[in-house]
């Protein structure tokens, strides 16, 4: 008997665990949205003055065995004067559970002006959720409760968004995992709810020198329905000449977070390739455990036709910008 509680109460660390990346972090975390906020916002396709390639991957607490560890891949751009599509592919684990989705995006924008535009956007999407029964070790391997965690399931959902911007700002309002489905690894005992969140964005150019130099301050705001910290990220972005760029960001929330960072990304871009690198500094107790969180992305802007070519001074490529 007292092995068998034993047992249990490994078995319900574990599976804590899990349910706490699941839920309180159902959209992976990552900094380089600044330079990829199509993966904030379905509405931002077709907004940029290029289509945009983009993969990216984030490993965050480095050296904390199970941390949560994120890759991603987006494709976004103008189908038409009026239309934006996008496709988005993410990989996400942390401990024994995994996270795979795949989003398409449709976006329509049009004139309020001459200045500014706005554009909205769904992204209907599936997820898919597994744990890995047998990276978790009990001391009954027939264990009943065990026994009924079951490895995958898969469900739908829905993205949604908004942005109004205009030559040097943007302004983004979007709702991950609107329908609010559940998802269940087995009997009731497993089962989990998508939550909604709101995710406030802003940013704004301001050229200097001749439009050699762009300062880009920007923050974000992100809450859960149903409670829970609002994360907040204040960030300022120095571009040169449209080729390097610089910026520090900090990360905080209204309650306790792991997630609480200072953060320092630098890149460069040549020939419609960007390549940056992002290094989290985190406040929280977990520094003691891990050396922070290194995130990388590759970018490619290819022509585009039908894109907006009115678009922010950080959106345009060395060749325009000569």
């Amino acid at each position: 008997m007292k092995n068998i509680l034993v047992m249990k109460k490994i078995f319900l660390l574990a599976f804590s665990l899990s349910a706490f990346f699941v839920s309180a972090q159902q959209i992976p975390l990552f900094s380089q949205y600044l330079n990829n906020d199509f993966l904030l916002n379905p509405a931002i396709s077709g907004t940029k003055s290029t289509a945009v390639a983009s993969i990216s991957a984030r490993m965050q607490w480095a050296n904390f065995s199970g941390a949560p560890n994120t890759q991603i891949g987006s494709v976004h751009g103008a189908f038409s004067k009026n239309v934006g599509i996008g496709l988005a592919v993410m990989n996400s684990t942390a401990g024994p559970t995994k996270m795979t989705s795949v989003q398409f995006a449709y976006a329509y924008r049009f004139k309020i002006n001459e200045k500014i535009k706005i554009s909205f956007g769904l992204a209907p999407m599936i997820i898919q959720h597994s744990i890995a029964k047998d990276k978790i070790v009990l001391e009954d391997a027939n264990d009943n409760t065990f026994n009924k965690l079951n490895g995958k399931t898969m469900i739908a959902d829905l993205n949604a968004g908004v942005v109004v911007y205009g030559p040097t700002w943007t302004a983004s309002f979007s709702v991950p995992q609107v329908m609010e489905n559940k998802f269940r690894l087995g009997d009731d005992l497993f089962k989990e709810k998508l939550k909604r969140h709101y995710i406030l964005y802003g940013a704004h150019d301001f050229p200097l020198k001749d439009k050699k130099y762009v300062l880009t301050p920007s923050a974000l705001i992100k809450a859960i329905e149903g409670g829970g910290p609002v994360q907040f990220d204040v960030n300022i972005k120095a571009t040169y000449n449209n080729l390097f760029w610089a910026g520090l960001s900090y990360r905080s929330s209204t309650g306790l977070s792991f997630n609480e960072a200072a953060v320092i990304f630098i890149g460069v871009q040549k020939y419609n390739f960007a390549f940056g690198y992002a290094f989290d500094y985190g406040f929280s107790s977990m520094r003691s455990y891990s050396a922070g969180s290194h995130e990388v992305f590759l970018n490619y802007k290819f022509p585009c036709k039908n894109c907006d070519k009115a678009n922010t001074a950080a959106d345009v490529t060395p060749k325009e910008a000569q």
